[in-house]
């Protein structure tokens, strides 16, 4: 499978020190942490937590898609 990190989205968080993450399919799930890197480690964690709600399998492979997305793009963050 390969992966997409620009599909991942970091933008300033709910204070001026945080940051937010989401994935550009699943712009309604969401995470905020310290900096793009922690947000998206988390957004990890919410996309999986996600995969309950997926009722088709074409749901459940584009939610692993975007979990591998996101995972990549944090191991690309030094």
């Amino acid at each position: 499978m390969a992966t997409d990190p620009t599909k991942v989205v970091v933008t300033e968080g709910a204070t001026g020190n945080t940051s937010q993450a989401y994935h550009h399919d699943f712009p309604e799930i969401r995470a905020d942490g310290h900096s793009g890197k922690e947000a998206a480690t988390l957004l990890v964690n919410r996309l999986k937590l996600a995969m309950d709600t997926a009722l088709t399998e074409w749901r459940r492979e584009t939610m692993t898609q975007a979990i591998a997305d996101v995972e990549a793009f944090v191991k690309s963050q030094a």
